[in-house]
């Protein structure tokens, strides 16, 4: 079968190869996938910036079909089914945190993509724990983004506190902060995107789509400003940093009311500032916001299906996977591009 592998450390190194297709083994699922999404980690394969296991295939957003059924497995599964998947190729399944399902602190995971084979292939096996089916309604090109949504959703619901009536600013207009911003907007939240100069055509679409209510210049407007004006001079009720740039956690900090937060959404490349005075002076809390849990993807199940996130409208480009190259050179220009793979 086909399989985008990164097959050497260092940048480059990746290439579209036939590997043999594998069988499902005890308490697993094998998938044949329909639609993979790429993002900035799959990226950074091809940069060099990440190691993680070397051969391994690139991926860990997609959607797809059950084509086999592993010995052991427990769950009401039919070869046929469409689903998606969240990123666990590997949990434990005996720490503290997988019986509480929050699996993305177990110690010993291995993710998708990174620590195992992942989703940018032909298809591959998934522990049934980590298999959710779709609901009726929900296509196969919207469910390769229920891994992004489920993110979003980790970080506005089940690491903030309620934000209904609340102004937050969401930094990073790429697909986790739009995403962010309309799972805010959903809760009952005021929302402020900012970008920069170059976003402005994207910052434009958030507002027209109801994405965000307020859409900023960051290199034109004082951000600081503007969100004080729009809450009587406290500041927001909370920071998501959605860009990834090191500058954000710190120039955040000064736009949120005093008790309030940071919530770090994004990754990161060497050191990124704090200020500590600012922190204790206005008891501000900075939180760390790492992927997804098990919960976070049924929510973002119902988001779409219920119609209050459409998750295809996020999408800039499908392509077929042998225009990974391509692909790839968009995902840097900041678009979210989602490889078709076997289609509908």
């Amino acid at each position: 079968m086909r399989a985008l592998v990164k097959y050497a450390p260092g940048p480059g190194h990746v290439e579209l190869r036939s590997v043999e297709r594998p069988s499902p083994g005890a308490g697993q699922l094998l998938v044949d996938v329909a639609y993979a999404g790429v993002c900035g980690t799959d990226r950074s394969a091809l940069d060099g910036h990440f190691t993680g296991l070397i051969p391994r295939t690139l991926g860990h957003e997609a959607s797809g079909v059950i084509s086999a059924i592993g010995p052991g497995v427990v769950g009401d599964w039919s070869v046929g089914d469409r689903v998606t998947f969240e990123t666990d190729a590997y949990l434990c399944g005996t720490c503290l945190y997988c019986r509480a399902e929050q699996y993305q602190r177990c110690p010993h995971r291995k993710g998708i993509g990174t620590t195992a084979n992942g989703a940018l292939a032909d298809a591959l096996v998934m522990p049934e724990l980590a298999v959710h089916r779709l609901p009726d309604g929900v296509s196969l090109l919207a469910a390769a983004l229920t891994e992004p949504l489920a993110i979003c959703v980790h970080a506005v619901i089940e690491r903030s506190p309620s934000l209904a009536g609340e102004v937050v600013i969401v930094t990073g207009p790429g697909a986790i902060g739009a995403l962010t911003s309309a799972v805010a907007g959903q809760v009952g939240a005021t929302t402020v995107l900012v970008g920069r100069t170059r976003h402005a055509d994207r910052l434009a679409d958030a507002v027209a789509r109801g994405i965000a209510d307020h859409a900023l210049d960051g290199d034109a407007v004082d951000v600081e400003a503007y969100v004080k004006s729009l809450t009587d001079g406290y500041g927001a009720h909370t920071g998501f940093e959605c860009s990834g740039a090191n500058h954000w956690p710190r120039a955040l900090q000064p736009m949120v009311r005093r008790g309030g937060r940071v919530v770090l959404v994004a990754l990161y490349h060497g050191e990124v500032p704090v200020d500590f005075d600012l922190l204790v002076n206005r008891e501000h809390e900075i939180v760390g916001s790492r992927g997804k849990n098990a919960q976070s993807y049924r929510t973002a199940l119902r988001l779409m299906a219920d119609k209050r996130i459409d998750a295809e409208s996020f999408i800039s480009d499908v392509l077929p996977l042998e225009r990974w190259e391509d692909g790839l050179d968009l995902v840097a220009q900041g678009r979210k591009v989602v490889f078709e793979v076997g289609g509908a």
